[in-house]
């Protein structure tokens, strides 16, 4: 009996998975349970705030030496880091620690709003993003075959856009929210709701994307 064998494509996809779950849980949710965890042992908020961004620090270092190179993510993630550590060893405020949650918010939002630019700029951005998922996937020439469906399919061009718009005002719109919620809640209140809130976010603009790009064929 043979056993079939994964291909590379997929191999190639579940490297891309399990890096972003890797993300998650080393600079969300890692830090967000040692803050909760000192805080329960009547750790300070400011150490408590300080602790879980220094624990994030050896996830992002090491995932740039792995991948041998310093990545937008990884050095916009680094910078955040390095700016919240010295904002906070110059003030006692454990608020100025929190800063990096509106940062990394607005960052997101900026990416937002340059989908929704693209939306009516040139091509949408899911086309550039779908491209590259298609290649990992399907190869050069699988990429390379869904990508020029835009110059052929009209309802291809629609659903993109469509696509690209909605993944720009949900992101613009979580971001905004957010940044207030970092600088109205109380202070030990401010992880646990914007990680849910991100993640309440997330999970509903995934499995609407998963059913539209099903609808309109658009899976790359």
């Amino acid at each position: 009996m043979m056993i079939e064998q994964k291909s590379e494509p997929d191999a190639g996809l579940r490297r891309v998975i399990r890096a972003n779950v890797l993300n998650v849980v080393f600079e969300v949710l890692v830090p967000m349970a040692l803050f909760y965890g000192l805080r329960a042992a009547g750790v300070s908020q400011w150490w408590s705030l300080m602790a879980g961004i220094l624990v994030a620090a050896p996830y992002v270092l090491w995932t740039i030496a792995r991948n041998r190179k310093v990545d937008l993510v990884a050095l916009v993630t680094l910078s955040v880091m390095v700016l919240s550590v010295v904002l906070g060893l110059l003030s006692d405020d454990p608020r100025t620690l929190v800063i990096r949650e509106g940062w990394t918010a607005a960052l997101g939002g900026v990416f937002g709003a340059w989908m929704l630019v693209t939306v009516f700029i040139g091509r949408p951005a899911q086309l550039t993003l779908g491209r590259t998922i298609a290649e990992i996937k399907r190869g050069a020439e699988g990429a390379d075959a869904w990508a020029a469906r835009w110059d052929t399919d009209a309802r291809f061009r629609r659903g993109l856009r469509i696509n690209t718009a909605a993944w720009g005002g949900v992101l613009v719109l979580s971001a905004i929210v957010h940044i207030v919620l970092v600088y109205t809640l109380p202070i030990d209140l401010i992880s646990l709701v914007t990680t849910v809130q991100w993640f309440a976010m997330l999970a509903a603009l995934i499995i609407w994307h998963v059913w539209y790009l099903k609808k309109e064929n658009l899976d790359a």
